[in-house]
């Protein structure tokens, strides 16, 4: 009889340790498995989230600006005044999508969606700089009026080289949250009581 109960401690005891084993291991791999496949799943938003942002950035830059950039030298040329200028600029950056002018402080804000919840805000002043005076004078009037606005868009403009023109400049360059926040509150959570 002792025998007996000698083999079981024998064989069941580690028998019993051995599965124990593998179910920890297959748990911790299933774990992993979770893991992973979050991480992934956060990694392809993230993706497309900054891929969206760089699309809408380029298609600020490169058309927007550069496209309202050629229509202000061509203002330029046709208007004879400031008066005239400015509502010419007025007369086309109110019939843009996505534009919003400034009639006072002769600014232009383009505001474009890149996700349900971000949008792109480019802030740009409009100068007007008189052709028929010398090239020296006017870039003294425009570096006095534009010299306080400019300042923070310098980085901004180094980068994207549109630092060319004078008569236009990009004020800021900001995304802009355009909904609600709602905290996830499915959850209870023990506040000590």
């Amino acid at each position: 009889m002792k025998e007996k109960n000698h083999l079981f401690s024998a064989t069941g005891i580690p028998s019993l340790f051995l599965i124990f084993g593998v179910l920890m291991l297959v748990i911790l791999s299933l774990l992993g498995y979770g893991t992973s496949r979050q991480d992934l799943r956060s990694s392809s938003l993230s993706l497309e989230q900054t891929s969206a942002y760089y699309n809408a950035c380029s298609e600020a830059a490169a058309d927007f600006y550069s496209e309202l950039v050629q229509t202000l030298e061509g203002f330029q040329e046709q208007a004879k005044t400031e008066t005239a200028y400015y509502q010419l600029v007025s007369d086309y950056l109110n019939s843009q999508e996505n534009v919003e002018w400034d009639s006072e402080e002769h600014t232009a804000e383009y505001v474009k969606a890149f996700s349900d919840t971000q949008s792109l805000a480019v802030k740009i002043a409009v100068f007007w700089t008189d052709c028929t005076a010398d090239s020296t004078a006017s870039d003294n009037v425009v570096s006095d009026n534009a010299a306080s606005d400019n300042a923070a868009s310098d980085t901004i403009n180094a980068g994207l080289d549109m630092t060319s023109s004078n008569i236009a400049g990009i004020l800021s360059w900001n995304t802009v949250v355009t909904a609600d926040w709602n905290p996830d509150n499915s959850q209870s959570v023990y506040k000590g009581e």
